[in-house]
């Protein structure tokens, strides 16, 4: 995905944020997928996407001062092009274009590879063996699941196809291939530069370590290879292997260190954490990235001295503690030695962040109706108008905690949480347990732990209809939101209209032929002139629809929305080399989102 931003409109915060998901996959090839997926979108009527513009891109810078040599990277770091991480970065502050040289067919077929921006404004493309697609930035959590959910349907639908032509194609939304390797579900937020990152670090941690006990989505087995049927909260704890560090693959960390903002590098750093799950609860999905958020926004302006005092001894280790902790008796052993519950860290999270709104006189209101049941379509448009998707927030946190104080008073009464068929059974980790402990009950013994690893893996099978056994227990169904199939396709078509995603997406599928390549925070336009022009979308909340709609409505071509958007015309003296600045609107100075 795309970055993440914290910025301030007065009146409210705006964390830009997105998700990256690698698939798991069976039967096919990932780069097939791929290429189903774009066919289909053609066939719907939707862009085929165009090339994955690298420049700018570099995954060996470090948040903590340094740069990696790329001789000493471990190749799978390395998820640029060399020579494409050019010194076309971010240009803060304005828009302008500049040229850029034509490639031959030969060089374009050598960039090209998988690497597609679709008609939503996000990234489709090959990792590492696994088809992912990155989000388009967002300014909500609702608004981010409902993207990431139109990527669900986007690869589920490519492999559909496969299946059609007789390839036997099968994907999941999971995390664990149960056979040793382990691929990521990666949030991504921007963060004021001006908070240090080690403070940052360490005001977040223990939030990432205990949040699983409420978004973790639930595993069978054990250690990298899932040794027998024991079932655990968190997909990841188990391949957690230290604290900070810029590696995704080896040696993974709670906190990853790349520093790559894709935005003005000044003001922004984009925080990117590999260590959650993949779920297939949009509502815990939700929840994730929605506390995430708001703490964030809680740091940005320093770091509450009680989030100090809860640094913890060991930090990878207790991950795994926590994630094996099912019955929700243990404690953790602090830095100073003091130990609290995992419930008792989140619960002091969520006062912390509530006391803070208060104090800055943010809107929270509770919702209306249950508050385990958000309606998250009604919230997918990314304003939080009136403060009602922070309540919601805020609300489901509360009572998601609630309910698991009286499942750990019932564990500690002798009962399992699978056996519960309702305390906290809407979140995602608990009703897998419930629908596992049901299954081992009719196939007991070692004989059955085969089935309950397949039902483990039909719990996040993915088809066009909706995410396989998750959806089809009642938890599932209400977890979905309101974010019913037809809202979804519709997501397809449609980027956010709150993020510079909503230019980048309206050009890739109204201007066929004149969009050569797409990257974060720059466009590369083909106008008919010797050689092409690069477009800078460097401030992600600019280009929304608000400010660019009027600047697209019955334009005839890419050359007409330059002219509209920076004043440039074809053949105008010195267009190469001078910056033009456009009106505050779309630069991103004053917004009205």
């Amino acid at each position: 995905m795309a970055p993440a931003s914290t910025q301030r409109i007065p009146g409210r915060e705006v964390t830009v944020m997105g998700l990256e998901t690698e698939y798991g996959i069976l039967g096919a090839e990932p780069e097939d997928v791929v290429a189903a997926c774009l066919e289909a979108e053609g066939e719907a009527g939707r862009s085929r996407g165009v090339r994955w513009d690298y420049s700018g891109e570099y995954p060996l810078r470090d948040a903590r001062g340094f740069e990696m040599d790329r001789a000493a990277a471990d190749p799978s770091m390395l998820t640029d092009i060399p020579g494409a991480a050019s010194v076309e970065a971010p240009v803060p502050g304005r828009v302008r274009t500049t040229a850029v040289v034509r490639l031959t067919a030969q060089e374009e077929a050598w960039q090209r590879g998988t690497a597609t921006c679709v008609g939503t404004g996000g990234r489709l493309y090959v990792d590492h063996g696994h088809p992912e697609y990155a989000t388009p930035e967002c300014t909500g959590a609702a608004q981010a699941v409902l993207a990431d959910r139109a990527g669900d349907l986007l690869v589920a639908t490519g492999a559909e196809r496969l299946r059609r032509g007789g390839v036997k194609a099968r994907l999941f939304k999971n995390n664990v291939d149960g056979k040793g390797a382990t691929y990521g579900t990666h949030e991504n937020y921007l963060v004021p530069r001006t908070l240090d990152f080690d403070d940052l670090v360490q005001a977040l941690v223990p939030l990432l370590v205990v949040r699983p006990l409420l978004v973790g989505s639930g595993r069978v087995g054990t250690g990298a290879v899932g040794q027998g049927a024991d079932f655990q909260i968190s997909q990841r704890a188990d391949y957690l292997e230290k604290v900070v560090g810029l590696g995704t693959t080896v040696d993974r960390p709670l906190v990853n260190t790349r520093d790559e903002p894709h935005t003005d590098p000044q003001r922004w750093r984009r925080l990117h954490l590999v260590a959650g799950d993949a779920n297939c609860f949009d509502t815990i999905a939700w929840l994730k990235l929605g506390m995430t958020a708001l703490v964030l926004q809680v740091l940005a302006d320093g770091v509450p001295a009680s989030w100090r005092r809860l640094r913890l001894a060991d930090p990878v280790a207790q991950a795994r503690q926590i994630s094996r902790d099912t019955r929700l008796q243990g404690t953790l052993e602090l830095a100073d030695g003091r130990r609290l519950s995992a419930l008792e860290i989140l619960e002091h999270y969520l006062q912390t962040v509530r006391s803070h709104l208060k104090d800055h006189g943010r809107p929270m209101p509770a919702p209306q109706g249950d508050s385990l049941r958000p309606d998250l379509a009604a919230l997918a448009d990314g304003t939080d108008t009136g403060g009602a998707e922070t309540g919601a927030i805020l609300a489901f946190w509360e009572a998601s905690l609630a309910s698991l104080r009286e499942l750990q008073a019932q564990c500690a009464g002798g009962h399992g949480p699978g056996e519960s068929q309702g305390v906290a059974g809407h979140l995602e980790w608990v009703a897998k347990k419930q629908l596992l402990d049901a299954t081992a009950r009719r196939h007991p013994g070692a004989g059955g732990h085969d089935v309950l690893h397949a039902v483990d893996l039909a719990w996040s099978e993915l088809s066009p209809a909706g995410r396989g056994l998750a959806e089809r227990v009642p938890a599932g169904v209400d977890a979905r939101g309101g974010l019913s199939d037809e809202v979804v396709e519709t997501a397809l078509g449609q980027p956010p209209t709150t993020t510079r995603a909503w230019l980048r997406g309206r050009l890739v599928n109204d201007f066929p032929g004149q969009v050569v390549a797409a990257g974060w925070h720059s466009m590369v336009l083909e106008t008919g002139e010797r050689t092409q022009r690069r477009l800078p979308l460097t401030d992600t909340l600019a280009f929304t629809r608000t400010a660019t709609a009027p600047v697209l409505k019955d334009a005839a071509d890419v050359v007409e929305v330059l002219a509209r958007l920076t004043g440039e015309r074809p053949g105008d003296p010195g267009r190469a080399a001078d910056a033009v600045t456009t009106s505050a609107a779309l630069s991103g100075e004053h917004r009205h989102e």
